[in-house]
């Protein structure tokens, strides 16, 4: 099962003394392998996922992956629902568990 962490980009260019990371890489090697991972990143009041990562303030920020490793993301959405529509374009033969 994928996690969040796994693509963590650990700071300003790898190098968490230099600053908080702009975002986080999306990786997209491939069509899905296996099931895929769709959850809600919360972000503090100042724009901050849980590992420091700075996304800014606006929509909610969804964090997909799938079990295989080829794909990990983030998007904004308004909900659940439209994040794996959006999901869906990108990938259209993504399947999804909770």
């Amino acid at each position: 099962m994928p996690d969040y962490k796994d693509n963590d980009p650990m700071g300003w260019c790898g190098n968490p003394s230099r600053g908080a990371a702009l975002g986080r890489p999306t990786i997209s090697n491939g069509e899905p392998e296996g099931k895929m991972t769709l959850r809600r990143s919360y972000l503090n009041s100042g724009g901050y996922d849980r590992n420091g990562t700075y996304f800014g303030c606006g929509a909610p920020l969804y964090w997909f992956a799938d079990e295989g490793g080829n794909v990990d993301g983030v998007l904004r959405a308004g909900h659940r629902e439209q994040a794996k529509a959006k999901v869906l374009q990108i990938h259209p033969t993504a399947r999804f568990y909770r």
